[in-house]
């Protein structure tokens, strides 16, 4: 069974996703540090070109 959703870590990544129009489904404290959150999205083929091209832009700056 194929996971349907991917989770971020990275606020920035998360906001990125936002700006490009996915939505985040849903935002928990990460069991790992209380002072940070984890942001759910549907994992597609989309959202994983988004991703790499939020890396390839963070290169050139």
């Amino acid at each position: 069974m194929e996971n349907e959703t991917i989770v971020i870590t990275q606020e920035r990544m998360m906001g990125w996703l936002c700006f490009n129009r996915f939505h985040c489904i849903n935002v928990k404290p990460d069991l790992k540090d209380s002072n940070r959150k984890i942001f759910i999205f549907r994992n597609s083929p989309k959202l994983r070109e988004t991703m790499e091209k939020y890396q390839q832009f963070k290169q050139l700056i």
